[in-house]
């Protein structure tokens, strides 16, 4: 199934190509994006990368979406850690195109996939989080609906935690 909104397209991972996967791959082995993510890089090879994305998609661990702009792979966005009731997530996103960093597309991203968790997937609940100083991805969560409930600890690392229920955000869509 696949998810539009006026300039990007959300498309299953698992019918990414091959170049989507190679520049998904580069996007995990980049310094600075692993630092927003509070993680490091990965160092395991393409094939074993793609082997375990492709594993966790099938076995239903997760729901991977690649975020295309103007046909072009520029990230993912994905619910994991599913509880099936009530039917819940975490999110997580990843724009990978330095380029395209705060232009509104990570915000376009967001409101597509949770309307395709809550409409399509019936979630009822979505959670994420990300490190306190990432101010530009707090924006963008809080601007689509997500609300912050506290912080905690990782080492040096200090995260910043949100959630959307399914009712806060049917409420948001009627006042937009």
């Amino acid at each position: 199934m696949t998810v539009a909104t006026h300039s990007l397209e959300l498309r299953p991972m698992l019918e990414m190509q091959p170049r989507d996967w190679a520049q998904f791959y580069r996007y995990f082995r980049d310094k600075e994006i692993a630092q927003l993510n509070g993680a490091s890089p990965i160092f395991m090879p393409l094939w074993l990368f793609k082997r375990i994305v492709i594993g966790e998609e099938k076995s239903g661990e997760r729901i991977g979406l690649a975020i295309y702009l103007e046909q072009v792979f520029i990230g993912s966005i994905e619910l994991y850690d599913i509880v099936e009731f009530p039917k819940s997530a975490v999110l997580g996103i990843l724009l990978g195109d330095k380029k395209i960093w705060g232009m509104g597309y990570g915000t376009q991203a967001l409101r597509a996939a949770l309307t395709f968790a809550f409409v399509n997937k019936s979630f009822q609940r979505i959670t994420l989080q990300t490190l306190e100083d990432n101010l530009r991805a707090r924006k963008s969560f809080e601007r689509v609906g997500f609300r912050f409930y506290g912080t905690t600890d990782a080492g040096k690392r200090r995260f910043a935690h949100y959630e959307l229920t399914k009712n806060s955000w049917l409420e948001l869509q009627q006042k937009i």
